[in-house]
């Protein structure tokens, strides 16, 4: 198992956080997931499911995602599951003077002969995801510049 963990603090309010990951057309601008949706009408909830993809790389592949666990202004996590992986996505949010500290955290399981990549895998997956947060703070502090009200 892959354990990633990383901890930005963004210039939002924890309401505009969630409301950003929340958001599946945003998903392509931070992550390497393209064609991301989440099915149904209204927005996403406890048990919403989506899908998206990733386009390249060894993990390439469509990926299934269910929304497992949504408490407002403070968490998300996400289960992914495709031909290669299994994957929880924990994502909590707390307030704080400058506005929400983002832990944004996950494990991955690579599944079949895979596993044996696992170890090959961990650093650049680590690496990759810290990198995807910062690209998310970037992204959430660029499109408004009105900052965090305490």
């Amino acid at each position: 198992m892959i354990h990633y963990s990383t901890v930005v603090t963004i210039d939002r309010r924890p309401s505009d956080v969630l409301a950003a990951l929340l958001d599946h057309e945003l998903y392509g601008r931070w992550t390497e997931m393209v064609d991301t949706r989440f099915d149904g009408p209204g927005a996403p909830t406890v048990g919403t499911r989506g899908e998206f993809r990733l386009p390249a790389g060894p993990l390439k592949g469509r990926y299934e995602m269910e929304i497992v666990r949504l408490e407002p202004d403070r968490r998300l996590d996400m289960r992914i599951d495709g031909p290669s992986l299994r994957w929880l996505s924990n994502i909590t949010l707390e307030p704080a003077s400058e506005g929400t500290r983002m832990t944004y955290a996950g494990d991955i399981s690579l599944l079949g002969w895979r596993r044996i990549l696992e170890p090959l895998l961990a650093g650049e997956a680590r690496a990759g995801e810290g990198k995807e947060a910062e690209r998310f703070k970037e992204l959430l502090e660029a499109a408004n510049p009105t900052p965090a009200q305490p």
